[in-house]
């Protein structure tokens, strides 16, 4: 199984490419409603599809990932400036398997 660095909630650690929302979530003891949030470059995206493994989304190429709870979304100044309640509530509508946006702050 491939690995790679990444950073999860300002920790550095070696993550399996395959690995899923579930398996990280379960890995890193976070909690059922923490939802990931990674950061990619310019782009930022939320997964919804907890099953699917990352390497098939935008968001397995990211460099860093949040794990965010309902009541958390200003803990740093990047997920503060993120429009994610709007966004964390689309998972509940059948949104896909992520949902995928320009990250605020960066000039294009």
């Amino acid at each position: 199984m491939e690995t790679r660095w990444a950073t999860v909630d300002g920790v550095t650690l070696e993550l399996p490419t395959d690995s899923t929302v579930c398996e990280l979530r379960d890995a890193l003891y976070k909690l059922d409603d923490a939802a990931l949030v990674a950061v990619t470059g310019d782009l930022v995206s939320v997964v919804h599809d907890e099953d699917r493994p990352l390497s098939e989304l935008v968001a397995g190429c990211a460099e860093t990932y949040y794990f965010l709870r309902p009541n958390e979304l200003e803990r740093n100044e990047l997920v503060a400036a993120l429009d994610l309640e709007s966004t964390l509530s689309e998972s509940d509508d059948g949104a896909g398997a992520e949902t995928t946006f320009q990250r605020p702050g960066i000039d294009h």
